[in-house]
């Protein structure tokens, strides 16, 4: 990812231009750590862009209700009873 990139990434999220200099000024390399910028994110009141905490989402628990009904299989041989 490109700096380019996650600056049009936090203005698309609506983060104030002096806030994206800031953030872009505290990255030093070429390797963009998302977790940094989330977290500087966080600290200026902003909610986390580049980063999913699955476990902290609110389907997380709820993925295996997916709303179909389990199909009890049928046993391939019949059995008669009397």
């Amino acid at each position: 990812m490109k700096i380019s990139d996650v600056i049009l990434e936090m203005e698309l999220a609506g983060v104030d231009s002096a806030v994206i200099t800031e953030i872009v000024t505290l990255q030093d390399t070429e390797d963009l750590d998302v977790e940094m910028i989330d977290d500087e994110l966080l600290k200026r009141g902003y909610q986390k862009i580049f980063t999913v905490d699955y476990e902290s989402d609110d389907d997380y628990d709820d993925w295996e209700e997916d709303g179909f009904v389990s199909v009890q299989k049928f046993p391939h041989k019949q059995h008669y009873k009397d």
